[in-house]
């Protein structure tokens, strides 16, 4: 309620005051895995707009999981839950982009007529289609949060480009050259070559373990993108995985949108298996080998040296490792014990996927 009320306020205010930003950053919650609440996606783009002198502000979508709200970020609530409704009353029927592209039209008219940007920088697509009405003059980007293979839904399918990008004219934000690549492969070459850029992200030179350890990260992968059907799979091989391989210590880590879509109690009651450490990287400093279905995890654990596990039941429906990525799939006792030869492996891999962060090439997109 705290949250609402100070949203309600910021965005009355508006009504009566100017606003003008360089850069408007906007993200769901869940984004926020920073020890401090902060999403760290964002990290490397706000400090390059604090070297240079860019004004930026951050809003922050409200969502139904329980996450860390950003201290440094403007509630999203009260637009947020107003554009829920709206999206009732000013329908489009069969077009949600002209519904969300009329609701932004109608904002930029009432709430956020002095509010003006010349960036809006997204992750997720999040309102994608309400703020390129907000301000027509500014300058849309998606940046990118997770993988990109072949046929996802977020930005093509069936090799057409999404609706969403073409029709709001939203150029993208890379973080390495092979990601493009599969844009290339598989969407708009014309659109991609013009509006994909490969900006990079923050690079980690550093190898975490030296030798294996039994210790291992679990990345689930429990959603309600999943069917249930899918879900109890998952969970099935996982358990059997888990009783399979009893010399291993197994720390479990939830996926940020995981709303109990399974119960996961049968498994902590084994002496092996425990509770993942809340932040991140202390994960990743415990655990020297990750397991996961599908995870994006599996990108972050390789630029530590920390190689994968990949599980097996839910390949038929999300291949992209093997059919976009070429990963090796090896077993558990294979990795242990050829630790150093795997760990070099992932940490070349992911070279052309997380290139370093260029500064400048993204500074210049801005101006």
């Amino acid at each position: 309620m705290i949250k609402f009320l100070h949203s309600f306020f910021y965005f009355f205010t508006l009504i009566f005051r100017r606003k003008h930003f360089d850069v408007v950053f906007y993200a769901p919650t869940y984004f926020n895995r920073g020890e401090n609440g902060e999403n760290p996606f964002f990290t490397n783009l706000i400090q390059s707009c604090k070297n240079n002198n860019l004004s930026y502000i951050i809003f922050e979508e409200p969502s139904k999981f329980n996450h860390i709200r950003n201290k440094k970020s403007i509630p999203f609530d009260f637009i947020f839950y107003l554009i829920i409704l709206l999206r009732r009353w000013m329908k489009v029927e069969n077009d949600i982009i002209q519904t969300e592209n009329n609701i932004g039209d109608f904002l930029s008219k009432s709430f956020f007529r002095n509010f003006r940007y010349n960036n809006y920088i997204v992750i997720s697509k999040s309102m994608i289609s309400v703020f390129s009405r907000i301000d027509k003059d500014a300058k849309l980007y998606d940046l990118q949060h997770g993988i990109i293979y072949t046929n996802k839904p977020d930005y093509f399918s069936n090799n057409i480009l999404s609706p969403h990008l073409r029709r709001n004219k939203v150029s993208l934000l890379l973080s390495g050259r092979l990601f493009k690549d599969i844009l290339l492969k598989n969407g708009d070459k014309n659109f991609i070559e013009k509006n994909a850029h490969v900006i990079g992200v923050e690079k980690i030179n550093k190898i975490l373990h030296q030798e294996a350890n039994r210790d291992v990260l679990v990345s689930l992968q429990f959603t309600d993108d999943h069917t249930d059907n899918q879900n109890k799979k998952l969970l099935l091989e996982l358990t059997s995985y888990i009783n399979n391989n009893k010399e291993f210590n197994f720390f479990l880590r939830d996926h940020p949108r995981f709303n109990q879509e399974v119960i996961l109690d049968h498994l902590y009651q084994q002496e092996h298996v425990f509770i993942a450490p809340e932040s991140l990287y202390d994960c990743f400093k415990k655990c020297s080998i990750h397991l996961t279905s599908y995870s994006t995890t599996t990108f972050e654990c390789a630029l530590y040296g920390i190689p994968t596990v990949f599980l097996d039941s839910l390949e038929d429906d999300f291949n992209m490792f093997t059919s976009d990525y070429y990963v090796r799939k090896n077993s558990i006792s294979f990795i242990f014990n050829h630790y150093k030869q795997e760990s070099l492996f992932v940490r070349n891999w992911v070279e052309g996927y997380y290139s370093p962060f260029e500064e400048k090439k993204f500074i210049s997109l801005l101006q």
